[in-house]
């Protein structure tokens, strides 16, 4: 059944929405959008100010529900009377699950990330120009020869060490609060691989790898964000490579400051 009239889009906070786009409900969450055909819809739920559109299953299984909730009781309700009425009929009861896919609406964590490398690299700045100043206002300019390149080299170090340690601690984090799982290889995908997450729906992870299956864990709170599990030799070589980057941009830092030094005390004709 083809639907003739719109029906009002509902509206949540931070712009989160639910409505129907064609033949299917676009769930807009603050992370991902979920796309739901209305072949995989059984009936749709108005539940106070939460709407609840439950998917198909098979006779005797538990169906699969996505909520969308703190909207207007009286348009969910209005909502789910319209969307339950352009339903189309099924001739058979499937696993409305299989139908969902999702799209991701960007990483919060790496918005994160880029802020304090800005940060980071934006403070870092202003203590190497604040040394040459120091150092030039004592009469020892000659010193700022290494205070600059000394000074930039370390932050650009430490800025890099820091910003690629991201994974490394976000894997961290996701072995110890996250939720483990085994992805299996998508069928005809080399590279592919799928888990399911607490809501039935199938979510794809990359990774190239010659066996079957996976370890990954994705976060409870947005199972959409999900890594892959490595062996303890990669993540040793990973904390192997990081940690001397920040090693150099330590030493760097140690070379800005007794450049400063230098000039300050006059050492070596500076």
């Amino acid at each position: 059944m083809s639907i003739t009239s719109p029906i009002p889009a509902l509206r949540g906070p931070d712009g989160t929405g639910l409505r129907v786009e064609g033949q299917a409900l676009l769930l807009r969450r603050a992370r991902e959008e979920l796309h739901i055909p209305l072949k995989a819809v059984a009936r749709v739920r108005a539940e106070g100010r939460t709407v609840a559109v439950e998917l198909t299953a098979p006779a005797g299984a538990t169906p699969h529900v996505q909520r969308f909730a703190d909207v207007d009781e009286a348009a969910a309700t209005a909502f789910a009377d319209a969307v339950n009425a352009v339903l189309p009929e099924r001739p058979e009861a499937v696993d409305g699950s299989g139908y969902l896919s999702s799209n991701r609406l960007g990483d919060p964590s790496v918005g994160r990330v880029l802020r304090v490398v800005k940060r980071g690299a934006l403070y870092g700045t202003l203590a190497i120009v604040a040394l040459c100043v120091l150092v030039i206002a004592t009469g020892h300019a000659a010193a700022i020869i290494i205070v600059i390149p000394s000074g930039f080299l370390g932050l650009f170090f430490l800025v890099l060490g820091w910003a690629t340690s991201y994974p490394s601690r976000e894997e961290r984090r996701l072995r110890r609060h996250g939720v483990t799982v085994a992805a299996e290889r998508a069928p005809g995908e080399q590279s592919v691989y799928v888990y399911a997450d607490p809501e039935g729906l199938h979510r794809t992870v990359r990774k190239f790898a010659d066996t079957w299956t996976i370890d990954v864990a994705y976060d409870p709170q947005d199972p959409g964000h999900v890594v892959v599990l490595r062996s303890r030799a990669a993540r040793a070589l990973d904390l192997t490579l990081t940690g001397s980057g920040l090693l150099i941009g330590l030493a760097g830092a140690a070379g800005a400051i007794t450049g400063m030094v230098i000039g300050l005390l006059g050492v070596g004709g500076f």
